[in-house]
């Protein structure tokens, strides 16, 4: 029997250019506009954050405490919006209206 790996292996596995990645912010980010739950696009961020770093690459980057970037990606924090634009920032990425 074939073993497959876990769904975060397969989406970090998809995630592997800058346009991916973007595309998976935005997704997320439509999610959060459509149901309001703010969850979907806490989890893109942190998909971003790992494909392209990973969380103690993030901290020291952000200055944003990995005990701290843990708990919003668990969902026991909720993120200010700053610090959501830092991480973003930090991926190399803008936030545009449109």
């Amino acid at each position: 029997m074939k073993k497959t790996g876990s769904f975060n292996e397969y989406i970090l596995n998809d995630l592997k250019t800058d346009e991916d990645i973007k595309e998976w912010i935005n997704i997320g980010f439509q999610e959060f506009l459509q149901d309001n739950d703010l969850n979907a696009f806490v989890k893109a961020l942190e998909y971003a954050v790992r494909a392209k770093d990973s969380i103690l690459g993030m901290s020291k980057k952000t200055g944003i405490s990995r005990s701290n970037l843990y708990a919003i990606f668990n969902g026991e924090q909720q993120p200010q919006l700053s610090t959501a634009l830092k991480i973003i920032k930090e991926l190399g990425y803008t936030v545009q209206v449109a």
